[in-house]
Parts: structure tokens; sequence; C-alpha cells
């Protein structure tokens, strides 16, 4: 009897003293297990020894013929289980070995969670969203734990489980900032095929936590600006804190400047709609404190970024704030975030008689009316720079004065 293998031998109880006993001839051939259907030894010329297995699926015409690796590899025992397991399906009419590519590929095919999170961020969020960087580090943040799992294992009490102990110690608005975050990407997920549903559909809000109403006293912009003005406080992040407390400009906008922003002939800082939050340029004119601040900034960078860190990295707002977190047992005043400093000098001018409109202008916002956004937006485009510089200059002198005590 032939095969493709060489011609069967005999038909032996193997045993591994057996098998070592084998020795090649001028032909390949076969000796078979009497044990163990369709397996046996493969004996090539060279010496070497492979298992083989022959067997026929069940309604099918054709037999299959495949190695179950070298002798030296596989031991007896191991070969007749693998062997008995697959003639088995054969007989139940399965082809055990497509059930276990296709298994195979399919796991090749699942994504892990931080496969997601990478993908998300650079197909969707990078390049389109002005705060791709800050979605990008909270949802590795948030899903650290979880990051090497493969997606279609997580479920909404997974989810759940990693955000309420953000909840519980207090941290409401990072909660909720977390949930939309995972559940924006998870969306994107499902749109991708990715998934088939979303698992955070369903989660609960956490709310947004109490508004922040915190607001510096004059007291405290004079304490807080004279101890940012110690040499040993002072910092590229004491330098945006007080550029801050000047403008009323968002910590990440003061930031991120870069020495393209600032016109040096006007002294006229361009924040770009890639960088504000209503995607609308803004234009502030930078007078006394401030543009003294800046130019002596500007005589020290050696790159784009007027703020970097030190490797030369564009510093953020998280920087900012890990400033103040380091120093919070020294701090002048008591605990603020970098967003009441904008808080303190909107409400400041109002205090001071200046017009809300204009603040609004400043801040870029917009107040009045529908109507009178509709006229702002489609017909008046002005940045009121004069306006605004007088605005600026009233409150730089006002701010030199607190910090004078006067």
């Amino acid at each position: 009897m032939k095969s493709g293998s060489g011609r069967v031998l005999a038909t032996v109880n193997l045993t591994a003293a057996g098998i070592d006993g084998l020795r090649p001839k001028l032909d390949p051939f076969l000796v078979r297990d009497a044990r163990t259907t369709g397996l046996g030894v493969r004996v090539a010329t060279s010496g070497i020894k492979s298992w083989d297995l022959s067997f026929r699926i069940k309604g099918k015409p054709n037999s299959k013929r495949l190695s179950l690796g070298f002798v030296t590899d596989v031991s007896l025992q191991d070969a007749r289980s693998r062997a008995r397991v697959l003639v088995a399906a054969a007989r139940a009419g399965r082809d055990l070995l497509l059930e276990e590519a296709t298994a195979r590929r399919e796991e090749e095919n699942r994504i892990t969670v931080a496969d997601l999170v990478e993908r998300y961020v650079s197909r969707r969020v990078k390049g389109r969203l002005r705060t791709a960087l800050e979605i990008e580090r909270r949802l590795y943040r948030a899903l650290t734990p979880v990051l090497q799992w493969k997606l279609e294992k997580l479920t909404r009490r997974d989810i759940r489980q990693l955000l309420d102990p953000v909840a519980d110690a207090g941290w409401l608005r990072e909660a909720e900032k977390r949930r939309q975050g995972i559940g924006a990407m998870l969306n994107w997920a499902v749109a991708q095929d990715y998934l088939e549903i979303n698992p955070s559909a369903g989660l609960q809000s956490y709310g947004n936590g109490e508004p922040r109403t915190r607001t510096l006293t004059d007291d405290e912009i004079s304490a807080l600006w004279n101890w940012l003005s110690v040499p040993d406080q002072r910092s590229s992040s004491a330098t945006i804190l007080k550029i801050q407390l000047l403008l009323g400009a968002r910590c990440s906008e003061v930031a991120g400047i870069t020495v393209g922003e600032i016109d040096q002939h006007t002294w006229i800082w361009t924040l770009p709609a890639s960088r504000s939050k209503n995607g609308r340029a803004r234009e502030t004119p930078l007078v006394g404190q401030v543009r003294r601040l800046l130019e002596e900034q500007l005589s020290l960078v050696r790159t784009s970024a007027i703020f970097a860190t030190s490797g030369g990295v564009t510093m953020t707002a998280r920087d900012v704030g890990s400033y103040l977190l380091n120093r919070s047992k020294r701090l002048p005043v008591p605990k603020f975030a970098t967003h009441d400093l904008r808080r303190t000098v909107a409400t400041r001018l109002v205090e001071l008689g200046h017009s809300i409109d204009l603040i609004a202008a400043l801040f870029g916002h917009q107040s009045g009316s529908s109507a009178t956004s509709t006229l702002f937006r489609h017909y008046v485009h002005t940045q009121q720079l004069d306006q605004k510089a007088d605005l600026l200059a009233s409150w730089d002198a006002h701010v030199l004065k607190l910090s004078q005590g006067n």
C-alpha cells in the first residue's frame, strides 16, 4: 500500500522505545499506530521522524492528511490525544482545523482597549478637535486598568467601576467628563464596526458638580501677585498665572502661546481659531505689565513655543495645575484653580464699572439678545481693539496698585 508519505510498513502498538528504534530506509515509510485511528510515524530517508495523521470528514469525499509535528517535539501521548480530537470531530462532520484557523483569525482581528484609544485619537480626534491632547490624556487615565483587555470584554459594569471611585472622591465633574469621553469613543467604535453595541450606553450622568464660584479678593490678588514675583517662585508657570490675572484668558490659551501669535510691532496677540474654544480667532492688545512679561519671555525662547517644559514641549494648563498643586501648602491664598483667575478678572471688571459687552468681547463670548448675537456674527466684524486696550490698561493699573499695597 502506497501513500504520499511513503509506504505503510506496519501497524503496531506504538511505544516510545519502538519509535526510537525505527531506522531510515531507502524510501520514506509509515508505521501506523494500532491504538489510534489514522495516526502514524513517518520516517524520512534522512532519519527525521514526524507524526502523520489521515482522516475523512463525514459527508466529504476526500481524506485529509497533515503532520502533527516532529516526534522530538510532540510526545506519543500528545500526538494520540490530538489525533483523537481531530478524528472525533471529523466523524461528527466538523472540520476542526478550519474552525481553529477561523478562531485564530478572529482573535487576531480583536483589538484591545488600548488599540481603540490609539485609533480613535489618531483617526477621529487629532487635527479635528482643539482639546485633542486633553481627550487623549483623560481616556488613558480613565481606562488604565483595562487597557490590555480585549475590547469586546468591556462591559458597562466595568466602566462604572472605573468611574465611581472618581465620583466618590468628590470629583463629579471629572467623572462626568470621563463618562462622556469614553461614551464618544465607544460610539465611534460602533460606527467603525469594532463593536456591535456601545457598552457605556445607559450609564447615568454624574452631573457637573456644584458650579465653581471662587473669585479672589483684592487682598488675595495682591498677595498672589507678590508671591508669584518672589525669585524662588519665578518660573514659566508663575508667568502664565500673572498673564492670566492681567488678561483674564484661559490658562491653556496663555500656556500655548507661540512666537507667531504675537505681533511684536503692534503688540497684538492673535489667538488662532484652532486654539479658541468658540472656534473663532480673537485679538487681544498687550499693554503694561503683560507686555513686559512677554517681552522678557520672548528674549529667552529658542523655539516657537513661548512657554515650554524642560523637555522643550509646549506647556499646558495641566503643567500649571501641577505647579500650584506642588505648592499648595505654601500658597499665600486659599486654594484656587487656574480658571478661578479668569472668573476673578471678569467679576472685578464688572465691579469696576466696565461694559459687560466689552468684557464679553475680551473673553471671547457674546452678550446681549439673540438679535445682537446675530448682528455680530453676520454683520459686525470688529475686534474692538482700542476699547479692549483701554479696558486692559485700566485693569493693569488696578493690579499694579494692588501689588503695591495701595
